[in-house]
């Protein structure tokens, strides 16, 4: 009998959420329609699908910034980690060329999802700082400033450096991106699951893209990794690809809490109780 007043909040909150059921819907379509008909099917394709999924999850970002006037809930130090994840990206990606040859439709794909993400942050910053400064999260968000973040996975970035583009620099910018990127998505969680005390309703579309943009990556490094060893270095680049597939279950870990703690904020979402990280 205890069980029941449980299922009938969960039946409750999908209804409440019908909005957000129709929109990955029409996402899911426009990725079905992009995997059958105009994409090249290599296994770069799974990088693509993981930058695209990213791009989705700005995008709800910014609709409900836009919907509600409101910055509530955006963390600044996500998006300052995040801004420095695509820019170090396309350096990478537009100066020089992968081994792993990804086609020319897919490489459309990926500097459009790419770019269209570096503006939506720089958007979303704007639109903190400028337009509606009055209700940001500083207090909240400074619980992880972004610095505790980008200097040490730069240093660890120096030490498994791979020899993907045979370049000193752009395989660091390379491996500093994907070992950034594994981390930069906590200082978001941990405002979502501390503001208000609950989780609110967007921020669970927004992981969900998340967490499915790193299991797309995965896939692709498992299929590739072998392809980032640098046998020459003095350091520990010979372990480059084992260190991406580590960054890429941990950000997995990361996404996977948050849902723990998003389901135990709808099952007790009536006490207001607060699950703070």
């Amino acid at each position: 009998m205890e069980k029941i007043p449980n299922k009938q909040k969960i039946i409750y909150e999908m209804r409440k959420r019908k909005n957000d059921l129709i929109f990955w819907a029409v996402s899911l379509s426009i990725v079905l329609m992009f995997l059958i008909f105009i994409c090249d099917k290599e296994n770069s394709l799974y990088f693509v699908l993981s930058s695209m999924a990213q791009t989705l999850s700005l995008v709800i970002i910014m609709l409900r910034v836009t919907q509600y006037q409101s910055c509530s809930g955006i963390s600044i130090n996500y998006l300052i980690c995040f801004i420095i994840v695509l820019i170090t990206r396309l350096i990478t990606n537009i100066f020089s060329s992968y081994d792993i040859q990804i086609g020319l439709i897919n490489s459309i794909f990926l500097y459009i999802s790419q770019i269209l993400s570096l503006f939506i942050c720089l958007y979303l910053l704007y639109l903190i700082f400028f337009e509606y400064p009055e209700t940001s999260d500083k207090m909240i968000d400074n619980k992880m400033p972004f610095y505790y973040l980008i200097i040490p996975t730069f240093f660890v970035a120096i030490l498994f450096k791979p020899y993907i583009f045979r370049n000193w620099f752009f395989d660091l910018m390379f491996i500093y991106s994907i070992i950034l990127e594994s981390v930069a998505i906590y200082p978001q969680i941990i405002l979502f699951s501390t503001k208000k005390g609950e989780i609110e309703t967007y921020t669970s579309n927004f992981i969900a893209f998340q967490g499915l943009s790193t299991v797309f990556v995965l896939i692709f490094w498992f299929n590739n990794y072998l392809s980032l060893e640098d046998n020459d270095s003095l350091l520990l680049g010979r372990f480059s690809g084992y260190i991406v597939i580590l960054s890429e279950i941990l950000q997995l870990i990361i996404i996977g809490y948050y849902f723990y703690l998003y389901f135990k904020s709808i099952m007790k979402r009536s006490k207001r109780k607060k699950y703070d990280i």
